[in-house]
């Protein structure tokens, strides 16, 4: 059989064709959530519309059973060249080898306006390199019903620098249980699960003196069943025993739906049902002080990059792409999370300069307390949530940090200090 050379003029069109299909195309797993799969939608048309002339585009897959889906695609090494990482996880997945820096393919002038409690979350203390990147944080207030707080006859506090002792806010939960229709002064969200324990409640200890880890020696014994951590926690027992916070059996929406609880301690993702039940009557009230220094709770998911991909230029397009001061405004706009980057909080109307959710962009940039950065934090964060639902349930308060402080210890051990942090 004789097969005849293409004609010139088809060779070149063909040449020219398979520079296009064979445009790089990189792939992201994120996070499949009915809030955010919108503004997932669009950035992938934006990135793909904004470089349709420079050979790269990007598919963004929301993935189903997340995390077990990247522990299972990290185990057969088949990995995307950019996922999604929840905040608290990143340690350990360094720490295993999944993840690669990320600081040399974000821009300095982007990583200068990421606010620095996302830059701390997602910095690695042993090589000091940043792994991840947010878009957004959270944070958590507590919420209120004027009508009740001034039925109470309590001052409102407006900016951080006023935020309620421990003494005040005990007062306060004191005056408001005696206000007609409070059944509850406070909700904690005791019915939440997962993490809320030590995403809630880890910022009171800290602002007590206390830890839940030595983030020096990192051991747990002698700092979470600390003196100061021990009469945190007693004293949040007091107010569960003397009936001031919604029991886990009572539900979720004692505030905002029969408005039997004064107020609630909970994140900026509950603005809509409250906004929607309370109207005007909606105040937003900083963290309270257990002792010297407020903290507020920190975190979110954030941008990783895989060390199996080795797209290192179409990545970083993509991440800068992601990141930008656009792109981040978006973000907070389609899901209700603090814009990550300073310059793009103007363009956030929530949480701009007078929005009804300014003190907790203002908590973002200057009392976020990030989570310790450890391989072992899956493991401290599920022990101290123990205790504290356990002491919130009635139990002794040293004998469930001390348990906790135990079985954290001893999973640092049988993993011989999780190498580097053993130096």
């Amino acid at each position: 059989m004789n097969v005849k050379p293409l004609p010139l003029i088809t060779a070149i069109i063909g040449a020219s064709l398979s520079g296009s299909v064979f445009a790089k195309e990189i792939t992201a797993w994120v996070i499949d959530a009915e809030i955010e799969r919108p503004f997932f939608v669009q950035l992938e048309e934006q990135f793909n519309q904004a470089y349709a002339g420079d050979d790269v585009s990007v598919k963004i897959k929301p993935i189903p059973g997340y995390n077990d889906a990247i522990q299972a695609a990290w185990m057969s090494q088949d990995m995307p060249d950019i996922i999604m990482i929840d905040g608290p996880n990143m340690a350990n997945y360094v720490w295993s080898g999944m993840l690669k820096p990320i600081d040399q393919l974000v821009s300095q002038e982007t990583i200068d306006q990421i606010l620095p409690g996302l830059i701390a979350q997602g910095t690695y203390s042993p090589t000091k390199r940043i792994y991840m990147l947010a878009a957004g944080d959270s944070s958590v207030a507590l919420w209120a019903n004027k009508k009740y707080l001034e039925q109470a006859g309590v001052s409102i506090p407006t900016t951080l620098d006023e935020a309620w002792t421990y003494e005040e806010f005990t007062s306060v939960l004191e005056k408001l249980s005696k206000v007609e229709g409070v059944k509850w002064p406070l909700d904690m969200k005791l019915n939440y699960e997962g993490e809320w324990n030590t995403y809630g409640f880890y910022p009171w200890v800290k602002s007590g003196g206390g830890d839940i880890i030595n983030q020096n020696s990192w051991t747990a014994d002698g700092t979470i069943n600390s003196k100061e951590s021990v009469d945190t926690l007693t004293k949040v027992q007091d107010w569960v025993k003397k009936g001031y916070i919604v029991p886990p059996t009572a539900g979720d929406n004692r505030f905002y739906g029969d408005k039997s609880a004064a107020m609630s301690w909970v994140g900026n993702w509950m603005w809509r049902p409250h906004s929607e039940s309370l109207g005007d009557d909606l105040v937003l009230i900083p963290a309270p002080k257990f002792g010297e220094k407020t903290y507020s709770p920190n975190g979110s998911w954030g941008w990783a990059v895989p060390s199996t991909t080795d797209n290192d230029k179409e990545i970083a397009t993509f991440l800068n792409f992601a990141l930008s001061k656009e792109q981040v405004a978006k973000w907070s706009q389609f899901t209700g999370y603090i814009p990550a980057r300073k310059d793009a909080l103007p363009l956030a109307p929530m949480y701009a300069e007078n929005g009804p959710m300014r003190i907790l962009a203002e908590q973002a940039q200057t009392i976020a307390l990030v989570r310790p950065v450890h391989p072992a934090y899956p493991v401290i964060s599920g022990e101290f949530g123990k205790a504290v639902k356990n002491i919130l349930d009635g139990a002794d308060v040293e004998k469930s940090l001390d348990r906790a402080a135990r079985v954290i210890d001893n999973d640092i051990e049988d993993n011989m200090n999780y190498p580097p942090f053993n130096k």
